[in-house]
């Protein structure tokens, strides 16, 4: 049997939001670091530079398997901006 990891709830105030957080993006489908927030939307970004603002009750704690995701893009984008000229 393969065991899957349950989703963890989903934030029901923006005080639970921290800054620095790994989040799921419910609308964008993807996972961010919470980078702030400012009332009721949160603002994300990637290691990719992309950034958005979210309302904070459509994002969710990031699992630590979407904790590694982001890590794996980070150094994936360290190593193109190397080889950029």
């Amino acid at each position: 049997m393969i065991k899957a990891e349950a989703p963890p709830g989903f934030y029901t105030s923006p005080r639970e939001v921290t800054m620095g957080t790994v989040v799921f993006d419910r609308d964008a489908d993807m996972v961010a670091v919470v980078r702030d927030v400012k009332g009721l939307m949160v603002g994300l970004e990637r290691p990719t530079g992309l950034a958005w603002e979210v309302a904070y009750g459509r994002l969710r704690p990031g699992t630590e398997r979407e904790g590694r995701q982001l890590q794996a893009l980070a150094k994936l984008q360290r190593a193109r901006k190397r080889g950029m000229p």
